[in-house]
Order: C-alpha cells, then structure tokens, then sequence
C-alpha cells in the first residue's frame, strides 16, 4: 500500500524542481487522493441509498480529479491547481444548493487550498474572497430557499461536518509531515555544504603548503646542489669525489622530498585507492637496502635486518615500498654516523608489525606532537644537514591508513626514534 501511495503522491515531481514547488505538487496530488477515497465511499453510500443524482455528480467529480492527476503528470501544474479550486468551489456549492446538506462547509477548506498552492498573494486574496462569498452566499439562500433537487436526511449534515475537519485534520498533518521533511532534508544539504566548506578549506590550505614546500624546502637544496656542482673540475680527485658523493645523496633526498609532496597533495585533492595483494616484506627490505646503501654507508650506518623468510603482508606494493623508503630515509637523515639501524617484523594473529628503530637524535613529546599536524607544520635537518619537506611520515601514515593498517611511533631526545607500522598479514 505504501508504495503506491508513495508513488501517486509524487506524479508529476522531478528532480530539478524547486523544494517549494515539489510540497505544493505534493500537497495537491495527496489532497487528490484523499478526495478520490471519501468520493469513492460516498459513491457506494449513495448507490446504497438510491440517490443517482448524486452517484452521477461523485463520478463527474472522480472524473475532474483523474483530470487533475493527469494535468499534474504532464507537468500542467498551474491548471491542475485551478481546476482543483473551481472544482471544489462550484461543486460543493451546488450539491449544497440542491441538497442543502451542508457540504458548502468544505468551501471553508477550499480557502487553505488556495493559501498551499498559489503564490501570488494578490490572486490568493482575490480567491478566498471569491471562496467566502460563494460560501456566505449559499449559506443564506439555503437558508430561505427549498433545495433544487430534494432535501437529504439529517444524517448527511454530520457526514458533511465529519468530512470537514477529518480533511482539515489531515491537511494539518499532512502539511507538518511536509515541513518536517523539508527540514530534515534542508539540515543535510547544510551538513553537505559544510563539509564542502571544510574540504575546500583542506583543498586551499593543502594548496598553500604544496606552494610553501616547492618555493622553499626544496628551493633551498636544489640551490645548494647547483653551488656543489658549479665548484671548479680540477679540484684534487678526492676531494671532488667527496663533494660528487653529497651532491647525490642531497639529490635523493631532493627526489624523495618532491615524490612525497607529490604523493602527499595528490592524496588530499584526489585521494588514492589500494591494490592489495601478498608482498615479501624482507624482499621488499632487500631492495629498499640497495637503493640506498650508498647513503648508509656514507654516515657509516650498520644496517640490521630482523624479519624471518616469508613474512607476507596483504598491502598494495607500491605502497610498501613507498613508506618503508620514507621510515628508512628518515632513520638515516637523523641518526649519526656510526649508529645504529634496524628493521624487525613479526606476525601476530594475521597482522604483521613492522618495526623501524634507530640511534638517532630522537624526538621531544612536543615535536612528536606536531608530527601529523599540518597547521603546524615544520621541517628539520639531519644530523649531516640533510633537507627535507616533512611530509614524509604524513605520506606514510596516509598509506597505512589506506591499506587498512596502523602507524604507531614511540622517540626519545637522543635515544632514537622506532616506527611501529602494522598492516594485514598471512600465515605462510
């Protein structure tokens, strides 16, 4: 039952009409349906009771409101509107003349029909004074006249009272249900606009800080690398090979830095989506070792592996290697030469965590704080005055998130850092 009444009483709506107008299309198909229901009923009771005149006059009326309905499907709203307020003026009026059974009461409805569905507020005075004339007017020649056709028995007048404020009742109702929808709908697209406003808000301060990274976090590296390599060829051999060696490493970290503001402002204007499937995460170590083993032995770090054979995560491997590249850069950007690196995994309850732990210069609890935030957010040296944009535990902590893990990390100031990464594993 709820489906069709649901779906008579949108006839006629579409998407792109107005909240206002889609209440008052509303308004009038419901108010239609409901006439079509007390019509029916006093079909039959005038079928019963032999009154054919008024069995011919309901039908006339089923027909004028089935007009309605298609005058509303056919995106006729204006005439639809009209016919239904003639109707109810001229036909309750009549069957009053000639009845006298009181039904020139529901003209009394017809004038908060006309508040509902017309907008001008000129055409709505003129009609409700049209209304109540025609009602005052048959009111008083009833009262003087003998009915035009025959008088029904007293039992008709409280029909027609009854129908009158059941209708007004449910017009009430009907018209609460309505603001009350509005309103909660009116509250959601708020909700929709405010955290539009909020992603715009990220989307402009993400803007600002890609800016402010590439005019001076990476700016200030590049220039220090076009000095090393601007530095005089027939300088002595070992001394060239020692700048030719930080000039490389700086332009890792150069590379490394503008891959991460890269990533990192991709996933917040765009976001990013992971392709799982089954990594070796001590392959992955493997070759994450070999492309920067030249930076680990030029601070003469040791480098120490715990990870058993086979140890598998469920992540996307691109991801993978992307955040154990940033854990180890930084590990190896703040630690001292001659420390310590290591790198441990362990598989517990089909999760494996993934522990990066240096010797380095380690953090403060304020410093950690400000870690994963991007309004305060800054950018250190390392140890051997390595640049850097700070983005890279942002970009990890994304990847973990999307890939359904967690990060975790625990420092002291000169005790070292250690980066606990835990994704989704498997029992091999």
């Amino acid at each position: 039952m709820y489906p069709f009444i649901h779906s008579v009483v949108n006839i006629g709506i579409r998407p792109d009409h107005p909240f206002e107008e889609q209440k008052k299309i509303r308004s009038l198909n419901a108010g239609a349906l409901l006439g079509a229901v007390i019509v029916a009923a006093l079909l039959v009771l005038n079928l019963v009771t032999a009154h054919l005149w008024l069995v011919c006059c309901y039908l006339l009326l089923s027909l004028v409101i089935a007009g309605i309905f298609m005058l509303q499907q056919r995106q006729l709203f204006q005439p639809a509107r009209f016919t239904a307020i003639t109707t109810i003026a001229l036909f309750f009026s009549f069957i009053s003349l000639a009845y006298h059974n009181n039904t020139e009461l529901l003209l009394l409805l017809n004038i908060a029909v006309i508040i509902m569905l017309l907008d001008s507020w000129w055409l709505i005075v003129v009609m409700a004074l049209l209304d109540m004339f025609i009602f005052i007017f048959t009111h008083i020649y009833n009262s003087h006249h003998q009915p035009l056709i025959e008088a029904l028995p007293p039992s008709r007048d409280i029909i027609s009272v009854t129908s009158l404020f059941v209708m007004m009742m449910v017009v009430l109702l009907y018209n609460k249900y309505e603001q009350q929808r509005y309103r909660q709908q009116m509250e959601g697209l708020n909700r929709q606009n405010e955290d539009k406003a909020m992603r715009l808000e990220n989307l402009n301060k993400s803007k600002e800080k890609i800016l402010s990274i590439l005019s001076h976090d990476l700016r200030e590296p590049l220039a220090a690398m076009r000095s090393l390599l601007s530095l005089d060829a027939d300088m002595a051999a070992p001394l060239f090979n020692e700048f030719a060696g930080r000039a490389r490493n700086s332009l890792d970290n150069v590379l490394l830095s503008l891959d991460n503001t890269l990533r990192w402002s991709h996933i917040q204007l765009k976001g990013t989506m992971a392709y799982p499937q089954y990594c070796d995460v001590q392959e992955a170590i493997a070759q994450l070792q070999q492309k920067m083993g030249s930076q680990m032995e030029e601070k003469a770090l040791a480098f120490h592996q715990q990870v058993p054979r086979d140890t598998l995560v469920y992540a996307d491997p691109d991801h993978l290697a992307i955040l154990l590249r940033n854990v180890l850069s930084n590990a190896i950007k703040f630690t001292h030469g001659g420390g310590n690196i290591t790198i441990a995994a362990a598989t517990e309850k089909e999760t494996v965590h993934i522990r990066v732990t240096d010797t380095g210069i380690g953090m403060d609890p304020a410093t950690q704080a400000r870690l994963f935030d991007l309004e305060r957010h800054f950018t250190r040296r390392g140890t051997d005055n390595e640049h850097g944009a700070g983005l890279g535990l942002l970009v990890v902590k994304e990847l973990v998130r999307i890939n359904d893990g967690r990060l975790q990390l625990s420092s002291a100031v000169d005790k070292g850092t250690t980066v606990s990464i835990q994704l989704p594993g498997s029992y091999v």
